[in-house]
């Protein structure tokens, strides 16, 4: 189809082929965009690096006002659903490109918003207007493209900007890459109000630091899972109770990876009335079943060494899905040493007991 079009002499290829690319990329990441017909998409790159409609609907549930103002708005995405949540909405984004298919989308969604060719903090240093929130998504790239992972090390940098900031709207929503550290982002900023780990299918996503400059209070963390429907508020003074620690007994717990994250490694043993395995193996278990549990529950079966003699009676087939928690060894070298393959219905956990020794847990996913 494209070799056919790219005849006609007033057709841009290039153009026409990121339009294919970012409409199939939008049907599963942006489903109520994909049926619109009047919609630009930009390169593939940036359809890629974009929020998607799910977790840009949980942006929107963090703050309302009258206005707010998208510092860094790229393809619009996040813009466009928080803006649901305010009277008025404005999209500062400097690649000239991108603005201008921001700005023809939000106009073909009859979307309330301004979208503006600037860079965000230029913008605002010469703006009078006070804005009831800020969301900032900044480039965690440098100019090799190589993955930033200190905050101050992002563009805009908002620790160098953060008094302007707050002198122009008392809330901040931030984005982050989910590997930042939390403790040093807390460390940095001190209004932190709230603090959400994102999380879709058991992936972390997205860590959002809702951040009010008349906070002074304890932080919450809220982690959440949008499909698995998964929700887990605590504070940080939670996590100074004291958990005890067990053998495996019949049931055994994986939290989320939100939780996980959000190092609440001992108020979810108390929470649920759970055991931990060891310090620092993340595992819990218990006798009676905890229907509720935020993750993955499994029936143990057999406590075995990496002995390949030891496990494989236990195993149906030749495959186990294999995870490791607090090991020495890779999933790839364990499963070298076993010879199984990924799959099936058993599950495997190579991690560390109380007593420090190194076992395999073999278990039945309930």
């Amino acid at each position: 189809m494209l070799f056919s079009i790219s005849k006609q002499k007033d057709v841009n290829t290039t153009v026409l082929a990121n339009q294919l690319k970012g409409k199939l990329i939008a049907k599963t990441k942006i489903p109520s965009w994909f049926s619109h017909e009047n919609l630009l998409y930009p390169s593939k790159t940036s359809m890629e690096q974009c929020s998607s409609e799910l977790t840009a609907k949980y942006k929107s549930s963090l703050a309302n006002g009258n206005s707010f103002i998208d510092l860094s708005g790229g393809f619009g995405v996040d813009t466009y659903f928080i803006s649901q949540s305010f009277e008025k909405g404005f999209h500062c984004e400097i690649d000239a490109e991108l603005q201008f298919i921001a700005q023809h989308n939000f106009e073909a969604l009859t979307a309330n918003i301004q979208s503006i060719n600037t860079d965000g903090i230029e913008y605002l240093q010469h703006a009078n207007s006070t804005f009831d929130l800020f969301y900032i998504d900044p480039s965690r790239r440098n100019a090799s493209n190589q993955k930033l992972v200190q905050l101050k090390e992002y563009t805009p940098n908002v620790l160098e900007h953060l008094d302007l900031l707050l002198e122009k709207s008392k809330t901040i929503l931030l984005k982050t890459a989910p590997l930042l550290d939390i403790t040093q982002v807390l460390q940095q900023i001190k209004s932190v109000k709230e603090i959400h780990i994102v999380a879709v299918n058991n992936e972390c996503k997205e860590l959002l630091f809702l951040i009010d400059k008349n906070f002074q209070s304890e932080v919450e963390i809220q982690c959440t899972d949008l499909t698995k429907h998964i929700s887990f508020r605590f504070k940080q003074n939670d996590e100074r109770t004291k958990c005890a620690y067990s053998f495996p007994k019949t049931y055994i717990y994986e939290p989320n990876v939100s939780i996980l994250k959000a190092g609440a490694f001992n108020t979810i043993a108390q929470r649920y009335n759970l055991k931990k395995l060891q310090l620092n193996s993340h595992l819990y278990t218990s006798d009676i079943l905890v229907e509720e549990f935020p993750g993955r529950t499994f029936e143990l079966k057999r406590v075995t060494t990496l002995n390949k003699k030891e496990i494989i009676p236990h195993i149906s087939g030749k495959k186990a899905n294999i995870t490791r928690r607090n090991f020495p060894l890779t999933v790839e070298e364990i499963r070298q040493k076993t010879g199984l393959k990924e799959g099936g219905d058993d599950y495997l956990f190579a991690t560390t007991l109380m007593d420090e020794e190194k076992r395999i847990l073999i278990c039945k996913k309930i």
